[in-house]
């Protein structure tokens, strides 16, 4: 218990308890303030270079490969021009073909080789939708088909999970190889369910039969990538054995290290914004909080969940994002008691506030136990990839934006020692 509290202060949460109090700072209220309007360039965010792929082998490219000639094959039986009665339906149809195979030769740009596979899942099963909604169209009706394809999928999901013993190298690599391979499996065994049904009358609702055929589509894929990632990972290590136990052990410690570690943030959580002296409208306090305290419930719960799904590999990282994330709603909220991040957005500012979360996120390709840390800051990466989007689609909010910066600065900066603190846990339950 006293190794596990002094490691908790050195992720910042001690002494956080008297936050909950009056702060005695003087009511600030929202009198004069304007609300930024400037078109923000996209060159004020300086390029994101992402950590190396956290899966500990090479992803082998047949597996991206055999996603992009079956989307093909099955995109390649509808014809351009569909000759449908139904002109509505002919011409979404049209224009669903025409989206994917665009999607299909341009193919996925993804930083990891897993969330690449992940993108030809996507597109192999909006192929197979297309490919469906043609048949049934066109008077086929394929739910005998269906239902065949789904009891072969869902065999074979079984049989996975009968053989599925967590074996790696280390404990800490058992994280990095089967959490990957929870979600895939949690997945599939979603797309597997028969929802949408497929539909009575094929004919007058083409589209519900595609929406069913691309779930078991998506679920036949994943059960191939599952299998392939194992053995490919397996045929690189040697004298690998079962971490099952290991990772429910550090799932349990981890458990209540994110209890004690929430604790004194729950005040704030509680009371969201009134819990402080002033108003934060018209400030990127107010969007720093919010989003701040979205994602420390998120990530407990989520971590709450994985344990209840017997997903112990993936708690384990959630229980990383969950410390780093109550951590950043920690400091934020001693930063807006102190009064920072209410001064006036303007170019310059955010300009700051995105080479500073940049530098940030550096930390974390740089960091010790750099593949965990991968993992664990993958929201902040993900979150300030996504920031560049809101740029090219025209609604990147300025006041927003300075904000959500600060929040990505904060959280990358707490991974480092939440990751730390994650690998303490699983190198304890190693040695047990």
């Amino acid at each position: 218990m006293k190794r596990r509290r002094q490691v908790l202060a050195g992720l910042g949460t001690a002494g956080l308890v008297s936050l909950a109090g009056c702060s005695g700072l003087p009511f600030v209220g929202d009198e004069g303030r304007t609300h930024p309007d400037f078109e923000v360039p996209l060159d004020a965010f300086p390029a994101l270079e992402w950590p190396s792929s956290p899966f500990p082998v090479a992803v082998p490219d047949a597996l991206a490969e055999t996603h992009r000639e079956r989307a093909q094959e099955l995109l390649d039986t509808v014809p351009t021009d569909p000759q449908i009665p139904n002109g509505a339906i002919a011409e979404e149809l049209r224009s669903d073909r025409e989206r994917v195979a665009s999607d299909l030769a341009d193919g996925p740009t993804d930083p990891w080789p897993l969330d690449t596979l992940s993108s030809w899942r996507g597109r192999r099963g909006s192929a197979a939708n297309v490919a469906a909604t043609y048949r049934a169209a066109t008077g086929d009706d394929d739910d005998s088909a269906l239902g065949e394809r789904r009891r072969l999928v869902r065999e074979d999901l079984g049989s996975f999970s009968a053989d599925h013993d967590y074996r790696a190298d280390s404990v800490r690599e058992g994280v990095l190889v089967h959490a990957p391979i929870e979600n895939m499996l949690s997945s599939a065994r979603r797309r597997v369910r028969p929802d949408p049904l497929y539909p009575d009358d094929p004919v007058a609702t083409p589209f519900r039969a595609g929406d069913a055929f691309e779930g078991v589509e998506r679920a036949g894929a994943l059960c191939s990538d599952m299998r392939r990632l194992r053995e490919t990972y397996l045929d690189a290590r040697s004298g690998v054995r079962s971490q099952w136990n290991r990772l429910i052990a550090a799932s349990d410690r981890l458990r209540f290290a994110v209890a004690e570690t929430r604790e004194p943030v729950d005040a704030f959580l509680d009371a969201g914004r009134e819990a402080f002296d002033r108003d934060l409208d018209g400030t990127a306090a107010y969007t720093l909080f919010e989003t701040a305290s979205q994602e420390a419930r998120w990530a407990d719960d989520t971590f709450a969940q994985q344990r209840d799904d017997g997903a112990y590999a993936t708690s384990v990282v959630d229980a990383g994002e969950a410390l780093a994330a109550i951590e950043t709603l920690r400091t934020a909220i001693e930063g807006i008691r102190d009064g920072d991040y209410q001064d006036d957005v303007t170019l310059a500012s955010l300009e700051r506030g995105a080479r500073r979360a940049r530098d940030a996120l550096d930390g974390i390709r740089t960091a010790e136990y750099g593949s965990l840390a991968a993992r664990i800051g993958r929201p902040a990466l993900s979150a300030y990839d996504g920031f560049s989007y809101q740029i090219e689609e025209d609604y990147a909010d300025p006041l927003r934006l300075q904000g959500e910066l600060a929040w990505v600065e904060l959280y990358a900066r707490a991974v480092p020692a939440a990751t730390a603190f994650v690998v303490e846990r699983l190198d304890a339950a190693a040695n047990d």
